[in-house]
């Protein structure tokens, strides 16, 4: 059974998520010294509906590069665990507000682990 999460839902817990970490001590100077860092957020949510829904709603978002930009930027694997803390946060915050299903965050959340994984291997 195919899990979807509509796009402007994924959107909207996106740019929840980057208002969080943008604000956050310990990994919030990452979004705030990518200059308009906020023209990404529907490019990342494009992202994840790829990962999610295996949709691509703008081919001009392609391709993504995630793990050269990434690495780039020098975050570290705690950093990243970090990342995750506050994308479960939205996420849990999502569902309890029952904007988002059970069977919709468990999709998100095994896709986001995997993305975690997978980064967290090319990070210092």
């Amino acid at each position: 059974m195919t899990i979807n999460i509509p796009y402007p839902l994924l959107l909207s817990l996106i740019e929840d998520f980057y208002e969080l970490a943008k604000r956050d001590i310990l990994i919030g100077y990452h979004f705030r010294n990518i200059q308009d860092f906020d023209e990404h957020i529907p490019r990342i949510a494009d992202f994840w509906n790829l990962q999610v829904n295996g949709e691509v709603l703008e081919k001009s978002h392609l391709p993504y590069n995630l793990l050269g930009v990434h690495k780039e930027l020098g975050i570290k694997s705690g950093e990243m665990g970090r990342w995750t803390v506050l994308m479960n946060q939205t996420m849990d915050d999502y569902l309890k507000r029952k904007l988002l299903s059970q069977d919709q965050y468990n999709a998100l959340a095994l896709r986001i682990d995997h993305f975690r994984k997978r980064l967290t291997k090319f990070l210092i």
